[in-house]
């Protein structure tokens, strides 16, 4: 009962330490919100005077919505820009890709807290996570040139082009082998027409980069049409895994109960039946746990 005490006691100001800090972190953001939105409604405010003196014709009287909101986007980006050069803009305080720092700086922030939050020194310790968390990646961005951001930015532009191109690919071949599970000639007919399509993009195209993606996803289109069957059959496959597998764990469920019985037997089991059932249930239990992992 006292150890059941001292815990309760700890966890309660475990608790009540989150609830302070979580409290000063949301007043923080709801007061730079709150002066964000008092400078972004003053200069809304003197966007829409100057456009209502004016004469052009608009909506609202002479009120320019498409003017009003390009103003307020440089408004935004002229209020903001010093700060983002200030902390991003390097040795030379430029504001070059000051946005794509920002980003990159995010990335780094998110990444860099997760792996310190880990770190059992810093368990508990808050203000030197976050403290470690900003430092590092502030550090990483502002010193970085235009060579190694347009290396890096470089990489993700090849990533957004590779899942972007593999997405379709990905999409219909699980709409033909689940929409079209139980009709192998449609299936095949989806290929052609899906090796058709590719075949002209890639012989209209006129880039030789977009042709050569136009040409390797036709080749592979081609390549799961001659291995429908296999390839359905192996998913097939993989659907009764996952329903094996979860029947073996509702029959390891079965045993741990079993076994729990046999660790606190009634009177007058014997005792050599007792231990016969317990290794017959740790034997098949073995088992089982085997076929799971393989």
């Amino acid at each position: 009962m006292i150890r059941k005490k001292v815990w309760t006691v700890s966890s309660f100001f475990d608790k009540k330490e989150n609830s302070i800090f979580t409290g000063k972190l949301v007043l923080g953001l709801f007061v730079i919100s709150l002066i964000i939105l008092i400078s972004l409604v003053s200069a809304y405010t003197g966007i829409y005077r100057s456009s209502s003196s004016s004469s052009s014709g608009g909506f609202g009287g002479g009120f320019d919505i498409r003017q009003g909101s390009q103003d307020l986007i440089n408004f935004i980006v002229d209020w903001s820009e010093p700060f983002l050069q200030g902390l991003f803009g390097g040795s030379d305080y430029t504001g070059y890709l000051l946005f794509e720092r920002f980003l990159l700086f995010l990335l780094l922030l998110a990444v860099i807290y997760t792996s310190v939050r880990k770190i059992p020194a810093f368990k508990d310790q808050k203000w030197v996570i976050w403290t470690i968390s900003l430092i590092i990646p502030l550090l990483a961005v502002r010193f970085l040139d235009f060579m190694w951001l347009n290396t890096i930015f470089m990489q993700y532009k090849l990533l957004g082009i590779a899942l972007a191109g593999i997405l379709p690919f990905i999409v219909y071949l699980f709409f033909l082998h689940t929409a079209l599970a139980e009709y192998p000639i449609a299936r095949k007919i989806g290929w052609i027409f899906f090796i058709v399509v590719y075949y002209g993009l890639w012989s209209t195209a006129q880039e030789e980069s977009f042709a050569g993606i136009y040409f390797w996803t036709m080749i592979v289109s081609l390549l799961f049409f001659l291995l429908d069957g296999t390839i359905h059959r192996y998913l097939e496959k993989q659907k009764w895994n996952e329903g094996e597998k979860a029947w073996i764990s509702g029959a390891i469920a079965d045993i741990d109960e079993e076994l729990a019985k046999f660790e606190h037997p009634r009177s007058g089991i014997p005792e050599s039946y007792r231990k016969k059932q317990v290794q017959a249930l740790l034997k098949r239990r073995a088992e089982l746990v085997k076929r799971v992992a393989g």
